[in-house]
């Protein structure tokens, strides 16, 4: 039987399995991408070169609801192209047309719930539990996360690709999380050989932290006090070849780890979706996209989530 959304949205346990979200969040959702997708196959559609006429050409064999279901089973399961063609009665080559198409829609809104609050001036907030609940942003929470790629054809590459702490080719992204989770920041993807602060260094990811936000990092990124000179900043404490960790650093390192599991627990938010997990079978040019458009999803549910726990 064919895959689509009148059928689907009966069965509301199975549609969050296939898609990785509720019926309501998709309906949020597709409100969401219908202007922006427009709006972009409108700046394809006339761009210059173009022979025909906007209205000119094949017109797509699935309807957007239903290339957005698609998409977000590719994002979810990542099935290869020709079993989901199967299963929504298309070819492969149209299901890699199509979720090429839509990726960059899912990646502009992704980055649409990024960004830091604004503090509050003097006099906003009526209470400290309102400040709170308006500018939840005391802590900068960064975690770098590496998904395993396809080995390169050239040596170069394969050497820039690999990473040593994950023994595999690799690319790295960093998130930046605020205390209850919300992700502020991501970072552009680098090849895995790349170490965490240099990664922080290059990604400017600094320069978006607003000053009065304390910034916390794990053992890798020690040394990010000199690249936030005007921020308070804390690492977890890392053992070193003779200098093994005293019983005081230990109990340093749990307490702060309490701190930083949120940013742990929106990773894994984000690595339910195998498209994030698995190797990335894909061109690399598409990856940050496939990220940013699980962010697209992830962070509007975290950040409805917190307000709902703060009750506003």
């Amino acid at each position: 039987m064919k895959i689509s959304y009148q059928h689907m949205k009966r069965k509301p346990c199975l549609f969050k399995s296939f898609f990785g979200v509720s019926v309501t969040e998709f309906d949020e959702l597709y409100a969401k991408v219908v202007p922006v997708w427009s709006a972009k196959e409108h700046e394809r559609l006339s761009r210059r070169q173009r022979q025909r006429a906007i209205g000119g050409g094949r017109d797509y064999d699935l309807s957007l609801r239903e290339r957005l279901l698609m998409t977000l089973m590719w994002l979810k399961l990542y099935l290869n192209t020709d079993v989901l063609g199967f299963l929504f009665e298309v070819d492969g080559s149209t299901v890699s047309r199509n979720v090429r198409n839509l990726l960059p829609t899912m990646r502009a809104l992704g980055e649409a719930t990024l960004g830091w609050a604004t503090p509050p001036e003097r006099g906003q907030t009526q209470n400290m539990a309102h400040a709170r609940a308006a500018h939840p942003d005391l802590f900068a929470i960064v975690d770098a996360t590496e998904q395993p790629v396809r080995r390169a054809s050239d040596s170069a590459t394969q050497r820039e690709a690999y990473s040593g702490k994950k023994k595999r080719h690799t690319r790295k992204t960093q998130i930046v999380t605020n205390e209850h989770g919300v992700i502020r920041d991501v970072s552009v993807s680098s090849p895995g050989s790349q170490h965490d602060l240099e990664h922080f260094r290059q990604a400017g990811t600094g320069r978006h932290i607003p000053p009065d936000t304390g910034v916390l990092g794990d053992a890798g990124y020690q040394g990010l006090d000199q690249e936030l000179p005007d921020h308070s900043v804390a690492t977890a404490h890392k053992a070193r070849r003779n200098h093994p960790l005293t019983q005081a650093e230990k109990d340093i390192n749990r307490e702060f780890s309490s701190t930083r599991i949120v940013v742990e627990n929106t990773l894994c938010e984000l690595k339910h979706f195998k498209v994030l997990t698995h190797c990335f079978r894909h061109a690399l040019d598409h990856y940050d996209d496939a990220f940013r458009a699980v962010v697209a999803i992830v962070n509007p549910r975290i950040k409805a989530r917190v307000a709902q726990a703060m009750g506003t």
